[in-house]
């Protein structure tokens, strides 16, 4: 049975906020999830182009590691107050990047393959709920993106209630950030298993992990089917909480992001309150015992105890890792605390590092752009910046 008025009712009195600002959108029964599958763009050499002896060479080129030794080129500036965040490409369209930040906006940059690039900002009318303080943003490859709250949703001077998780957009211009009749902004659905999210990571099709820091776990979601703009109906979702208590968010708001790497089916994360990079292998795990503070329906869901994480880069070495990608068999890692970029091969050995001479806390969310270079958000200035190796 379909419980959409149900839905309804628990969204509407989570948001009690006003409809202001300007617009966003978006898109099994046996006991043992499937294992994830799918691809993430820009985790592999493009076709065509053979990997360097050290791939890193080819980001950060030969220099000696030195913020001197490559050319920061800044693409965008919104201003400190943006708090940007975190950025992703759009695979369907070229050149265009979306870009989250703490202001709840969506920083939409077009023609960046291009000499006359242009920047919009859009802001959904239901931000306050389903896009507040945005640590990260993971893109799919059907048209649909996810991004997820920092919060507990007490926002608004509501009491706590931790009806907070992951939400779907949409990459249709048309659709993304507009007015909808329910009051529920443009998002195509949102699950709420994950307070105090700080990162996520895309699977396949509307299946994502989140990095979900209130419990000290990694859960994952498949929204399988979208409700369409501004709906509610998500009772075909599914949550699954893998390591429970392994990993650790700040104690400030740094991000811990997490990549999915399909070549080897493991989640790696920055485990950034304990100070390390770990992976969880997402192929084991068969649930049993029921999520804590489920107050939504749900098509199937549940713990997955016996799940644990591998450490691969101990304490120590990373102060507080932060932005996380994996590229030609390396994790490279930003270090919120000493704005470096680590990078480490898949055992855990370092293999390079860049300064950026920024101060501690600019560094986060970063990615591999379509021209194989690392674009990178600057949270303190309210920047996007491109790395050039010399």
């Amino acid at each position: 049975m379909r419980l959409g008025s149900l839905r309804s009712s628990a969204h509407l009195l989570a948001l009690a906020l006003p409809l202001a600002g300007a617009g966003i959108a978006c898109s099994s029964s046996s006991d043992t999830p499937s294992s994830p599958t799918g691809g993430t763009p820009g985790a592999e050499t493009p076709a065509g182009e053979t990997a360097p002896a050290n791939p890193a060479e080819a980001v950060f080129g030969t220099g000696d590691g030195t913020a001197a030794s490559v050319d920061f080129v800044t693409v965008y500036e919104a201003g400190a107050s943006a708090a940007l965040v975190d950025l992703a490409f759009n695979p369907k369209v070229a050149g265009q990047a979306w870009v989250v930040g703490y202001d709840s906006m969506v920083h939409i940059g077009e023609g960046l393959d291009g000499d006359a690039p242009k920047w919009t900002k859009k802001k959904d009318p239901a931000a306050l709920h389903f896009m507040h303080k945005p640590p990260a943003i993971a893109m799919g490859d059907n048209g649909f993106w996810g991004t997820c709250g920092n919060n507990d949703n007490s926002q608004a001077n509501r009491v706590p209630n931790y009806f907070m998780g992951p939400a779907l957009f949409t990459t249709d211009l048309s659709i993304f950030a507009i007015r909808t009749a329910g009051g529920l902004g443009s998002h195509y659905d949102m699950l709420h298993g994950s307070p105090f999210c700080r990162g996520i990571a895309h699977v396949a099709a509307n299946e994502y992990w989140v990095f979900n820091g209130h419990d000290g776990a990694l859960d994952r979601y498949d929204f399988n089917a979208d409700h369409g703009p501004g709906a509610d109906d998500h009772s075909d979702g599914e949550i699954y909480r893998y390591a429970d208590g392994q990993v650790k968010m700040a104690a400030d708001d740094t991000s811990s992001h997490i990549f999915y790497d399909p070549t080897d089916q493991f989640l790696y994360v920055a485990d950034t309150g304990n100070a390390r990079i770990v992976k969880l292998d997402t192929t084991k795990g068969k649930m049993s015992g029921d999520l804590p503070r489920v107050n939504e329906p749900l098509e199937k869901g549940g713990m997955m105890p016996g799940t644990s994480v591998e450490e691969v880069v101990p304490p120590g070495v990373v102060e507080k890792p932060s932005g996380l990608e994996i590229r030609d068999e390396q994790i490279f890692v930003t270090d919120a605390a000493t704005s470096q970029f680590i990078v480490f091969d898949k055992t855990g050995k370092e293999v390079r590092r860049l300064s950026t001479d920024l101060p501690a806390g600019s560094l986060g969310g970063f990615v591999f752009g379509p021209d194989g270079k690392i674009w990178f958000t600057d949270r303190l200035a309210g920047k996007v910046v491109r790395i050039e190796p010399k």
